[in-house]
């Protein structure tokens, strides 16, 4: 016989309320988790993007190893004086600093795959290499993984072309913005020690106006850091400020940057164009010219904000949050935090200013 106590027993279900309160519990639950695991995934990309510096700088060292100096630009020389195409290095072939490093980063197929004797004529960027044009390959390595845009861009008649988040140092450079951006009214000015144009560019000295703007030179005692946009590049004995204190590379965004996202088609573009590398300290670190983003419209505005200005747009970037990272000529990979004392990191782009190095 069944027990009377159990027959009585009634089976009793969660009321809406309770319901409704566990709900909230969850929702509230993930609301606190949530932002830990985008913290916990942000700092994993952020790891990564580290990895792929400290990569970039043992390439660089293994090709200085063999070439002398670390992996060069090679460009036209626009500047002067003296103004003339005899300045061309290599034939005028434009290849960048990182597709000099590709044997380097596990990429030699591809950079076997590249005519450099035809390359005055094709310059390698715009060479078909594995079915697809140069500037059009994404490189992984290339890619910082917290880069929220991707890897490739295009945008309006431009040809599609693959980022980088990676480029070298021209360091605190003469940029001479064609759109009349002053940084002096962003950055102010060196006053009598730094700055001898008082325009807030080329803190010490190193270009005169109309001459060695943008690193357009040959010449070292034009050049403030350790890879112009020129055919040159430092060697070890070049940086005599020492390796630790000197930026060698340093995060950047394509889609925020002038030369590498927005040149014409038949200008090239992307990572393989070294018309495409010549990024500077001169700007603050993460100076806002993304079309999109800190109030920005999408469509790229006129000013210091632009894309299209060089003074700023062509400077370091990241979307860690509070500045970025720099790889040192010695190979160390450190964060530079965006309010770093300007003159500070003017010293730290530069190679050989001279001047003792604080905390940074």
């Amino acid at each position: 016989m069944v027990p009377h106590s159990f027959l009585n027993r009634k089976r009793r279900a969660f009321t809406l309320i309770e319901l409704l309160v566990v709900i909230a519990i969850i929702a509230i639950l993930i609301a606190l988790l949530l932002p830990a695991v985008q913290q916990a995934r942000e700092a994993a990309r952020r790891t990564q993007c580290k990895n792929n510096l400290k990569q970039l700088g043992l390439a660089h060292h293994n090709y200085h190893d063999t070439h002398k100096s670390f992996a060069p630009n090679i460009n036209i020389i626009w500047s002067g004086p003296p103004y003339t195409t005899a300045l061309r290095g290599w034939g005028g072939s434009q290849a960048s600093h990182l597709v000099n490093l590709l044997p380097f980063m596990e990429q030699a197929p591809l950079y076997q795959g590249i005519n450099f004797a035809n390359s005055a004529t094709t310059k390698p960027w715009a060479q078909v290499v594995g079915g697809k044009m140069l500037n059009e390959t994404v490189i992984p390595a290339y890619q910082c993984p917290s880069e929220a845009r991707g890897a490739l861009l295009a945008t309006g008649s431009n040809p599609v072309r693959a980022m980088t988040n990676y480029a070298g140092c021209t360091g605190s450079t003469f940029q001479a913005s064609h759109l009349g951006c002053s940084m002096a009214g962003i950055v102010g000015d060196g006053g009598a020690q730094f700055d001898p144009n008082n325009d807030g560019e080329d803190w010490f000295g190193r270009a005169t106006i109309g001459q060695f703007a943008r690193s357009d030179t040959a010449q070292p005692n034009g050049i403030s850091g350790v890879i112009p946009r020129s055919s040159w590049a430092a060697n070890i004995r070049d940086i005599t400020d020492g390796t630790s204190n000197t930026i060698l590379m340093g995060e950047v965004r394509g889609w925020c940057s002038d030369a590498l996202g927005y040149w014409p088609p038949n200008q090239g573009g992307g990572w393989a164009d070294s018309e495409s590398l010549w990024f500077s300290t001169t700007a603050p670190i993460n100076f806002p010219t993304c079309p999109g983003e800190n109030g920005n419209p999408i469509v790229s505005v006129a000013g210091c904000r632009s894309a299209n200005n060089w003074n700023t747009s062509m400077g370091f970037k990241s979307l860690h949050v509070g500045g970025a990272q720099f790889l040192m000529c010695d190979g160390a990979v450190r964060f530079v935090s965006q309010n770093i004392d300007h003159t500070t990191y003017q010293m730290l782009g530069d190679r050989w200013d001279g001047y003792p190095l604080g905390e940074f």
